[in-house]
């Protein structure tokens, strides 16, 4: 609900980024590659582009399965990702209009649900193709995590909430091989299942649902690290909220607030208990009704009173005279400094540190909303 300027030090993420997919660096096989085998099949006469009784076809006709080569647009729309790889992977958001309508000349949207039936094996989406050629799991849990740890980005929470970690544990099939005896001979090998191998990942959001946008499946700026819930009430719905801004833009369109009579509460009796807070809207807008609708908020925070409450007591304890008496008292026993502000506060206090932490929204701005 912040969002991040894009600096040059994180265009120059990206460019590496890109240049490990062009490379194909911890990938099983280079994307490029995948690409091209794909266009390959789609001009074969073997493969099958076959379409639902309810959905329209490019021919226009009542006919529902047809040949590849009747329909090239298919080969010259993996063939312009083909085009466009070295750059469409590190392609800055105010960048995909230009791309979005190129592809769509080339094929509507509505065309893009079609099946495809590669000689005998099962008819898959075409969609979901385009995903498994450009080896989105792959990219997800072999590359794209090191880069959201990085220093630069230094995001571990949901940047749609803030209340969770972005890391979520899943389980990764494992089959082993096994030779199978009957009646004392060898039958021949049959993989056997093993326990699963259970870990953590990050959980990631598409700002531009791969399921309509395939060719930005792997896009630097299009995975969002998020929460499991988040990730699946946002699900392929479209939202007016980008993590990465340009200069100007505003960074805070949403903030937390303490209703007033609950401020009151504290400031003239003392009282810390019952509180919450309510997310607004920073200048108008319905952008806050809109997270509420999607991700419910306003309740997500109800249940973390505890946290306010320990947060308005951290801020009536510590006065100025005993927070400079901290910072001397405690400059020299942590060979990593001490910050003062980080400790009363609870989490971090630099606004550019607030997907480290769950809760630092909300923290950074009832602290300034005390002050």
């Amino acid at each position: 609900m912040r969002k991040i300027i894009v600096t040059e030090d994180i265009k120059l993420l990206a460019e590496n980024y890109a240049k490990g997919l062009d490379n194909g660096t911890n990938l099983s096989a280079k994307p490029l590659d995948n690409l091209k085998t794909l266009k390959e099949t789609l001009t074969k006469s073997t493969t099958k582009i076959i379409f639902s009784a309810k959905q329209s076809n490019p021919k226009g006709n009542k006919k529902r399965s047809f040949s590849a080569t009747e329909l090239p647009q298919y080969a010259e729309y993996i063939q312009t990702i083909i085009d466009l790889y070295s750059s469409i992977n590190k392609l800055l958001p105010w960048q995909y209009e230009v791309v979005i309508r190129r592809m769509e000349v080339i094929l509507k949207p509505e065309y893009m649900n079609a099946a495809v039936k590669i000689v005998k094996a099962e008819p898959y989406y075409f969609t979901d193709l385009i995903i498994k050629a450009m080896d989105y799991k792959g990219v997800r849990e072999n590359i794209f995590p090191d880069y959201v740890r990085n220093d630069v980005l230094g995001i571990k929470t949901c940047i749609y909430c803030n209340a969770q970690f972005a890391i979520t544990a899943e389980t990764e099939p494992a089959l082993t091989p096994a030779m199978i005896k009957k009646r004392g001979k060898r039958r021949g090998r049959k993989p056997q299942p093993r326990p699963a191998i259970l870990r953590a990942n990050y959980e990631l959001d598409h700002n531009l649902p791969k399921s309509s946008y395939p060719y930005l499946c792997t896009n630097f700026y299009n995975l969002i690290p998020c929460c499991s819930s988040c990730n699946k009430h946002k699900s392929k719905y479209p939202l007016d909220f980008t993590l990465y801004a340009k200069n100007g833009d505003d960074l805070e369109p949403l903030y937390f607030e303490l209703p007033t009579d609950d401020l009151l509460k504290f400031q003239l009796r003392h009282v810390c208990g019952g509180l919450h807070v309510e997310l607004k809207d920073r200048v108008g807008g319905t952008l806050a009704e809109e997270f509420n609708k999607r991700f419910a908020i306003d309740a997500i925070y109800k249940e973390h009173s505890e946290e306010i409450r320990e947060l308005l007591w951290r801020h009536k304890i510590y006065s100025s005279s005993g927070i400079a008496a901290l910072k001397d008292g405690f400059k020299d026993l942590f060979q990593d400094g001490f910050d003062i502000d980080r400790f009363v506060l609870g989490t971090y206090a630099d606004t550019q540190d607030v997907f480290k932490r769950p809760l630092t929204i909300m923290k950074q701005d009832i602290m300034k909303q005390l002050i």
